[in-house]
């Protein structure tokens, strides 16, 4: 069940050998090149002609007998045409992964346009308008979005391209980012929209992520967690994908307040100045999830959210525990005629001001 992967020189070819030793395949590397900076990321590395040269297939052949090789990956285009043609007379039992790199692309680019017209439609149904974001747009946000770790739901992300292109000027405030997924809808979208700045807030602190009112297996899993590296993945997928205006700030909840409504301009060493408006479009609320946090948290910004704007309390239903429940539900009750429209969607409640 070894998989020979040629040419190993390309950047393709080595993401697909560490999937490879997830599967518990080995694999094979190959290239024609005398010295390749990829070799050491298979389990075994030869040097091949080059297709063109006449001694090619031979030394494939010789190669496949050596190692047991049953099928190649290749994510060179002219290889991938070439042993499509030869293989079935020269080498009939070894086999090619997949179909080849342009037509892998291709059907990428067609899935996501494909994606992006039906996600246009139900964007829309929840929205009180047609969704003005393009099928392009909505393709490549889910598609990019689906990179990034975090429990953000389809339904949910749909819901935000569904309702955010509708709301007032203002800022888009999140509370608790963790690797940024939902960080990277809300901005692509309000930017898209032209709606205001985003605003990310997380400690990324193990101590104030435990979350007491759940379980114990809840509250050990923030443990597995390097924090560190969780704040670090988030600056890479947001510093390689946000829109700006957008930044962070890394305090907490109740220190972001404070800066926020003193201050009119949050500044990061990897986005710079940003200016915000102190009123609140859209404010996601998907911190620690205890009841008094999630409290603290409304209380805190609640106040500061406009006339038709939205409040998202994420993890409205939520097997582990009911604090954004609870708190979702008094701030409608609160609200009493001033909720314009509210429901829930991939787990989240959405409510509008009147």
């Amino acid at each position: 069940m070894t998989i020979l992967v040629f040419p190993s020189a390309l950047g393709a070819a080595v993401t697909f050998a560490a999937e490879a030793r997830q599967w518990g395949r080995p694999t094979v590397g190959a290239s024609s090149l005398e010295q390749d900076p990829n070799a050491a990321s298979f389990d075994t590395w030869e040097r091949l002609p080059f297709i063109g040269e006449a001694s090619f297939l031979d030394a494939l052949e010789a190669l496949v007998q050596r190692h047991g090789v049953t099928t190649l990956f290749t994510p060179h285009a002219p290889t991938f045409h070439l042993l499509e043609q030869t293989l079935p007379d020269r080498l009939p039992g070894l086999k090619l992964w997949g179909s080849g790199p342009f037509e892998r692309q291709m059907d990428r680019v067609r899935a996501a346009l494909a994606d992006g017209e039906a996600a246009v439609a139900a964007a829309s149904e929840w929205g009180e308008a047609p969704c003005p974001l393009p099928a392009s747009v909505l393709g490549g946000l889910l598609s990019t979005a689906e990179t990034i770790h975090g429990e953000c739901a389809r339904e949910k992300m749909l819901a935000i391209c569904g309702v955010v292109p509708g709301a007032p000027k203002g800022d888009v405030v999140e509370i608790g980012a963790l690797f940024g997924k939902s960080s990277y809808v809300l901005n692509r979208v309000a930017a898209w929209c032209g709606i205001g700045a985003t605003l990310c807030v997380d400690p990324w602190d193990l101590g104030l992520s435990v979350q007491t009112d759940a379980p114990t297996h809840i509250q050990q899993a923030s443990g597995g967690w390097d924090w560190e590296v969780v704040y670090q993945g988030f600056l890479v997928a947001m510093a390689g994908c946000a829109t700006r205006p957008f930044n962070y700030l890394r305090l907490t909840s109740a220190e972001a307040a404070a800066l926020y409504v003193r201050e009119r301009e949050v500044r990061s060493a990897e986005f710079g100045a940003m200016q915000t408006t102190g009123s609140i479009a859209v404010l996601h609320l998907d911190g620690n999830h205890d009841e008094a946090a999630v409290a603290q948290d409304f209380a805190l910004w609640g106040p500061h959210v406009l006339p038709g704007g939205w409040i998202i309390f994420d993890d409205y239903h939520w097997p582990h525990g009911d604090g954004p429940r609870r708190v979702a539900d008094r701030a409608l009750a609160d609200y009493g005629a001033r909720a314009r429209r509210h429901f829930v969607a991939g787990g989240a409640m959405f409510i509008q001001l009147a």
